[in-house]
């Protein structure tokens, strides 16, 4: 019988700047061509020594811009702490204001996503609620992206409160616009016990990016603890082949959550690891 190749995956890989936060950007683009990584995504207001902030001058980030460019390497997504589940109005407007400046940045350095977080559900407050003020919060900035003809678009990461993707779900219900989308961080929805065919199932119509990492229990499992890509209780494989099965054309991201790690130790292990994932089947 002939052999069939199943088809090419443009799978492509990322890490985020919490793997190297004391890389230059003449650095981080050594590290991406010596390890094989296709894009980098620049954590911002963590004091990283890439040098990407809101209050970067406009020829910094030309010039941060070409570098990528001439390399042939990309910009994979800015990585920002704002949140939206604050009850003070006023603390929401700042953040609404700070998004809408990121976007701006991501196009000026070429990254198509800017990653927020929902945040946690205040003490004393029902979510139903807060839900809705966080989606009307990302409804301005959406409708500010799409009057303004930005590029980039929002993404929701699966973390904190909406680490559980019924709260994800209903924001995306709650705004519709093509510029939200989710980020899935595989990590969070299995820590509050979420299946990962349950979450797939519930968010995979708008993930546009994805943060992966394994981790380990201790003993009494009620820590996590990091470990080696393949030997922690993340079923990468599987978070592989439902991607692949929806035809997911984005970057997996490595993201870390230990503080100084050894990029040159754990990025070419990650590499190796993850380009096994997403190399081809063969189908007789």
């Amino acid at each position: 019988m002939a052999t069939a190749y199943a088809n090419t995956y443009n799978l492509k890989l990322s890490f985020t700047t919490w793997v190297c936060p004391e890389w230059t950007v003449a650095a981080i683009v050594d590290g991406m061509q010596t390890y094989g990584y296709d894009g980098v995504e620049l954590r911002i207001g963590k004091g990283h020594l890439h040098g990407v902030e809101l209050d970067s001058p406009p020829d910094y980030l030309a010039q941060v811009r070409k570098q990528f460019d001439d390399a042939n390497l990309a910009v994979s997504c800015v990585a920002t702490s704002f949140t939206f589940s604050s009850p003070d109005v006023t603390e929401r407007q700042k953040t609404i204001a700070g998004v809408k400046q990121c976007l701006r940045m991501a196009d000026a350095i070429g990254a198509p996503y800017v990653r927020v977080f929902g945040g946690d559900i205040p003490p004393g407050l029902e979510a139903t609620g807060v839900i809705d003020y966080i989606a009307e919060s990302l409804e301005e900035c959406t409708e500010f992206a799409e009057k303004e003809k930005i590029r980039a678009m929002i993404l929701l990461e699966t973390h904190g409160a909406f680490s559980h993707s019924k709260y994800t779900t209903e924001v995306m219900s709650q705004v519709y616009s093509p510029k939200l989308g989710v980020l899935w961080d595989i990590l969070h929805p299995i820590r509050v016990l979420e299946s990962v065919e349950d979450t797939y199932d519930a968010i995979c119509d708008f993930v546009r990016h994805a943060h992966v990492h394994d981790c380990a229990f201790n003993e009494g499992r009620t820590k996590i603890v990091p470990c080696e890509p393949g030997e922690g209780f993340v079923p990468m494989a599987q978070i592989v082949d439902l991607l692949k099965s929806g035809n997911y054309r984005g970057y997996l991201s490595l993201e870390v959550l230990q503080a100084n790690v050894d990029p040159d130790e754990v990025l070419p292990r990650y590499a190796k690891y993850l380009r096994n994932l997403i190399k081809p089947t063969v189908a007789e």
